[in-house]
């Protein structure tokens, strides 16, 4: 149980000049469909202004990719994809690193301790296996079998072009990022994705659908690190910075789930020890504004009160966002000045609609199946291919663009089918160009007109459009709207300039390098989420709102009324916060005199909403608070060492013949940067004798750059 009162206290920091200790960049752009990683290297007592986007390598030579013949191609994005091995092997028990959220026995956890019996069993004592629960109680749990994907990136790619291997539903996964944008736009993609998850759920190959973002991001890390090892970027003591890249408007809960990820495949690629620090202060940048730096640092200047549109055109959505420029060197960008939009008709709807083209024109050549080949599985072959060959040349605006015939082994001439010859199948232009124009061409464009109409009818005159992305290398698109820009005017009747970047589909990556070595002039401190710790507060109805509506529950240590598991707030969404606060508190824990040990948990709660203190966390006005760490203090030193005596209750307890040990404890909340240091401190500072300084007792850590507005320094 704990009494809380608290103090905060305000550090300056100093501005010492970025990068004087050197330290490697390394921004991760994880898109719907394509992924990419750029990189720089600062040296000591470099200046960061001396980088320019010519300096900003990215990562390639990705496993299984295969450029066309004849065709010299580094490919510096991956696909976004995975795939899991149905019949892969369990690891060994004693192999596993996480646990099931089923088939556990709970601790009895009352008042923020535990009881003498849960630490006498040999399960309590084991290493690893304590864990607690979003519910707040802790449990024993059963080991976690963990089968990682067998194959990503381009492996996945190189399985679908094998036509005669079983294509499993549960096996290839794509479009995994938008489990962590829940707008109406991506209903149907994460409604398709829900059987394969409780599949893989099922099989144990995930333990919560968001591990394949985990996964996946830990192969594209073990990677990187193999590429930087080769190039000599990781020789010495070079710290590591990491930049993750998110899309515009993203929930704070999303990038929480981006961040956790992140850090664990760190760990997991072996980076951990180079980049503890770095993934926890880690730096969030969104994906429009890293964009636009890219594009801008090498096609020209905006100049500050300029408005421009960023088009990022994706595999799976294309966002449009309209901001006004608040500087033109560093770019800094306001908050959009309309509207943003967000809709489904990226890059890989046009394989969608090309897949249902050929699945058509095969439907009836049943022949073609033997040896394992299903039309299915030929047609997945083809579109392979088709991603990364004829796609990315074709026109749908000039007449003299076409598709060369697709060599399809064994099909047979048919006369009655116009196109259709031996080995070979035709795609008309007309055909093609339906594939690329609804709904990605058309899609796009309508998005475009709409906010530069928007953005019209709010007396903005917008300058430039900014198009990036994976799609954005599309001649298709490219030329498709330079034409629409060509006929718009913006507000003051003037021209309007559409740009693109001569690699549209690291832009973002590279732009969130450049993004990261000047942090200056971002966005205020102001918190996006609230942080908090749950408590048993003394039942006090005369002082808290929120006392007065709850029922007390008597605490048969000390008689007296309290209200348990509530939480107390400490950092609210809307506060401002500085880069560099702690938040001090005392606490007091009371445990029965025949209880053997003296462990005080402390555990952190986090929200996206402004929470008020003192409710339970089971209130509605809590709804949707999240586990964010636990901390336990063994405190039993302080009986062993005769430094606490037995107590007494209150006169007016009704259990005044009660026994019992007070542990009085001081929490310590302590913002650095973007990462979040929560303390256990013994003694309190008001018995703290004069010379002697606080122990901690226990400590944890978790990053918080989720919790403020990306670009936040």
């Amino acid at each position: 149980m704990g009494f809380t009162s608290e103090n905060t206290v305000d550090d300056s920091i100093s501005n010492h000049r970025q990068g004087s200790n050197g330290r490697l960049i390394i921004a991760v752009d994880f898109g719907t469909t394509f992924s990419s990683v750029a990189y720089v290297r600062l040296e000591k007592d470099q200046n960061p202004e001396d980088v320019t986007l010519d300096d900003v390598r990215c990562i390639n030579n990705y496993p299984d990719y295969r450029p066309q013949p004849g065709v010299l191609d580094l490919r510096q994005d991956v696909p976004t994809e995975i795939w899991y091995d149905p019949n892969a092997k369990q690891t060994p028990p004693n192999q596993a690193s996480t646990y099931p959220e089923d088939d556990v026995s709970d601790y009895d956890q009352r008042e923020g301790h535990f009881s003498s019996s849960d630490y006498d069993s040999d399960l309590g004592e084991q290493e690893n296996i304590q864990a607690t629960s979003s519910n707040g109680r802790t449990h024993i749990k059963a080991p976690w079998v963990e089968r990682r994907p067998r194959y990503w990136g381009f492996g996945v790619q190189k399985q679908l072009n094998m036509v005669d291997i079983p294509k499993a539903e549960e096996s290839r996964i794509a479009r995994f990022k938008l489990l962590l944008d829940q707008k109406k736009e991506t209903e149907r993609v994460r409604l398709g994705l829900a059987p394969i998850f409780s599949t893989l759920r099922r099989r144990r190959f995930i333990k919560k659908d968001t591990d394949v973002i985990t996964h996946y991001l830990t192969h594209l890390l073990q990677h990187t690190k193999n590429e930087l090892q080769i190039l000599g970027q990781l020789e010495g003591s070079i710290p590591i910075e990491f930049v993750m890249c998110v899309p515009a408007k993203w929930p704070a809960k999303g990038c929480r789930i981006m961040q956790d990820a992140l850090k664990t495949a760190v760990k997991e690629a072996g980076m951990g020890n180079k980049a503890d620090d770095g993934v926890c202060n880690l730096f969030i940048v969104s994906e429009p504004e890293a964009a636009a730096t890219s594009v801008l640092a090498e096609n020209d200047e905006v100049q500050r009160g300029e408005t421009i549109v960023i088009l990022d055109a994706g595999g799976g959505t294309v966002d449009a966002v309209t901001y006004q420029v608040t500087r033109g060197y560093p770019l800094r960008l306001a908050s959009e000045v309309v509207q943003p939009d967000s809709q489904l008709c990226g890059a890989s709807y046009i394989n969608e609609k090309f897949e249902r083209l050929l699945m058509q024109k095969l439907k009836d050549e049943r022949y073609l199946e033997t040896n394992g080949k299903t039309i299915k599985s030929i047609v997945e072959a083809q579109i392979i291919n088709f991603e990364n060959g004829e796609k990315r040349t074709f026109n749908a605006t000039v007449s003299s663009s076409y598709m060369p015939y697709l060599f399809i082994d064994n099909l047979r001439e048919d006369p009655n089918k116009k196109g259709q010859y031996q080995n070979r199948l035709e795609i008309t232009r007309k055909e093609m160009v339906d594939v690329f124009h609804d709904p990605s061409l058309k899609g796009t464009k309508r998005m475009l007109k709409a906010q530069l109409e928007l953005a019209k009818d709010r007396a903005y005159s917008v300058s430039k459009v900014i198009l990036t992305g994976g799609f954005g290398q599309s001649p298709s698109l490219q030329s498709y709207l330079h034409s629409c820009v060509r006929k718009e005017r913006n507000f003051e009747e003037g021209e309007i300039t559409l740009l693109t970047a001569s690699s549209p589909s690291t832009a973002v990556a590279r732009g969130a390098v450049l993004r990261a070595l000047n942090k200056e002039h971002g966005p205020a401190r102001k918190s996006q989420c609230s942080y908090g710790f749950l408590r048993t507060e003394p039942y006090e109805p005369e002082n808290y709102p929120a006392h007065a509506k709850t029922r007390c529950k008597i605490e048969p240590t000390d008689g007296m009324k309290y209200v348990d598991n509530a939480i107390h707030w400490l950092i609210k969404t809307g506060d401002d916060i500085p880069h560099k606060k702690t938040f001090v508190f005392p606490v007091e824990h009371r445990f029965p005199s025949t209880w053997k040990d003296l462990k005080c948990e402390e555990t952190l709660y986090v929200s996206d909403e402004f929470r008020e203190s003192h409710y339970r966390r089971s209130h509605p006005k809590n709804k949707g608070a999240e586990l964010a760490g636990v901390i336990v203090a063994d405190m039993n030193f302080l009986r062993t060492e005769g430094l606490i005596q037995l107590q007494r209750p209150e006169e007016s307890s009704k259990s005044r013949n009660s026994l019992f040990w007070s542990v009085k404890l001081e929490l310590a909340l302590i913002v650095e940067g973007r990462n979040l240091r929560y303390e256990a401190r013994w003694p309190i500072s008001v018995d703290l004798p004069p010379g002697q300084q606080q122990d901690v007792k226990a400590t944890g850590q978790i990053c918080i750059a989720a919790a403020f507005e990306p670009g936040t320094k």
